[in-house]
């Protein structure tokens, strides 16, 4: 899969990496790590036409200004394979930014997932994915519940990240106003 997300500020990254070295320690969870920086998706595809992105994601960078996002508390989403996540407040700003790129870059998507599609949009930051289970999911709530999740996060950025066989293979960088 591939994707396109924002790199989050140097608080936040040490932040949730830390929660990532607790989750890995306490919990024996590392699955998250298959994409190793902190971030959120804005949307994801198997591909796309390369040239036309880069060119999209060059000029949506240089006319955003950098702008703020909120979390709050702790998100699951379930299924076979659940997912520990803290989620972003999903803003009027935010969202028109979201329709925007989407709306630019759907064209150039090979097979976009629907789930970020705006109305089906949830953005998150992703805590612990890929291998939690049954005996896992206990001990990763524990060690989470009870923390606050209530920041703000600088951002700045967009970046493409490809990624094949379950290993992060390019990420091409895009910071605003530039």
């Amino acid at each position: 899969m591939n994707g396109i997300a924002s790199l989050l500020d140097k608080l936040s990254t040490a932040r949730v990496e830390s929660l990532w070295q607790e989750l890995e320690t306490r919990c024996g969870l590392v699955g998250v790590k298959i994409t190793p920086f902190p971030h959120f998706s804005w949307q994801v595809a198997e591909g796309y036409d390369l040239p036309h992105l880069e060119k999209t994601l060059r000029e949506i960078a240089r006319q955003t200004r950098p702008f703020t996002v909120r979390t709050a508390g702790l998100g699951l989403f379930t299924g076979e394979n659940p997912i520990v996540y803290i989620p972003i407040v999903k803003e009027e700003s935010l969202m028109r930014f979201h329709e925007m790129l989407w709306k630019r870059t759907k064209t150039i998507a090979v097979r976009p997932s629907l789930h970020y599609a705006p109305d089906r949009w949830v953005p998150h930051i992703t805590l612990a994915y890929n291998d939690v289970h049954r005996d896992n999911l206990d001990c990763a709530l524990q060690a989470l519940a009870f923390q606050s999740f209530d920041w703000e996060i600088q951002i700045d950025n967009l970046v493409f990240v490809a990624q094949a066989d379950n290993q992060t293979t390019e990420t091409v960088y895009y910071r605003f106003g530039n």
